[in-house]
This record gives C-alpha cells, sequence and structure tokens, in this order.
C-alpha cells in the first residue's frame, strides 16, 4: 500500500518550501533538502500526485536555493513521472495552428506590469511579459497568495507569448 506517514512528511516539506523561500541556507543543509526531496520523489511507497506537487513546489524555489542542476534534475524527474500515465489520450493539432499551454507564472512585477512565465515540463521560460488589462488585479491579488499556484493558458510561438486565454489558481 501507499505510506500514509511519507505522504504527511511530504506535506510538511511543502509547507517548509512556502515558508522559507527567502531563507538562506548552507550548503550542506541545501544538499540535505535536494537529498530529502530525491528521495520522495523516487519512493515507490509514495502516489505520483504527491510526488509531481512537491517537485513543482521545489521547482518555484528561487534558484539562490537549489542550483541550477539541482533544478533540472529535478524537471527531469517531473517529466518521469508525467510521461508513463498512458491512459490519457494524446491530441494531435495540426502543425499550422499553435497549441496552447499551460505556463505557471513564476515571477511577477507589479511596477512594470510583467510577469514571468515558465512551461513547466521543459522549464523554458519566458520574461517581461505583459500581464492582460482584463486580469491584471486578479492574477497579482491570486499571485500575492504563496498558497497559490498561478498559472496562465497561453498559445506561444518560437520565443514569444503571442496571448493568453486564461489564467488559474490552484491552492
Amino acid at each position: 500500500g501507499k505510506s500514509k506517514g511519507a505522504v504527511k512528511e511530504i506535506a510538511t516539506l511543502r509547507k517548509f518550501l512556502h515558508k522559507n523561500q527567502s531563507q538562506t541556507f548552507t550548503d550542506r543543509s541545501v544538499k540535505r533538502l535536494f537529498d530529502t526531496i530525491q528521495i520522495y520523489w523516487k519512493s515507490e511507497t509514495v502516489d505520483r500526485d504527491t510526488k509531481e506537487a512537491l517537485l513543482e513546489d521545489a521547482l518555484k524555489m528561487p534558484f539562490s536555493l537549489f542550483s541550477a542542476k539541482q533544478k533540472n534534475s529535478m524537471l527531469k524527474g517531473l517529466e518521469e513521472l508525467r510521461v508513463p500515465d498512458c491512459s490519457n489520450s494524446t491530441v494531435t493539432t495540426s502543425p499550422s495552428a499553435p497549441a496552447t499551454q499551460l505556463l505557471a507564472v513564476i515571477d511577477l512585477d507589479e511596477d512594470t506590469k510583467t510577469m514571468t512565465l515558465m512551461q513547466n515540463e521543459t522549464g523554458d521560460t519566458y520574461d517581461h511579459v505583459p500581464l492582460p488589462e482584463e486580469s491584471s488585479k486578479a492574477i497579482c491579488d491570486a499571485f500575492r497568495n504563496e498558497e497559490n499556484v498561478v498559472s496562465v493558458e497561453a498559445v506561444v510561438e518560437g520565443e514569444q507569448v503571442q496571448r493568453m486565454d486564461r489564467f488559474v489558481v490552484e491552492s
């Protein structure tokens, strides 16, 4: 069966990550934190959704906490978690129509009314994306609450976000 203890420990770890985003840790502490996250995401006793949530939270941590190498490792782990599920039907889009993607809001500058978006699967980021005027206040309010994960549905062509259709808030 699945371990209820591990799920509870992961919930505690996720809360710790949320609350300590601006803290500075010693290299040894960061290594221990990363090793702990790695143990959980590779554990057979933890369900996939819990592992995904942990990795997503860890990836939202600033680069001052986890190095690019550690984040890349976590991104690979997240991709591996998402790949084996063959129960989802694959949707093919014609190459002429750019697909809508869900991009995570990882930074927001209310002064310049711009945000940084990240494609969760690839880790690609899009900087200085203008906030959509009609939902600017709602996105800012949702992003300010650290419990929320704010994403936008956007159409990306090349390196540019062409348009945003809607935003999604998960808490």
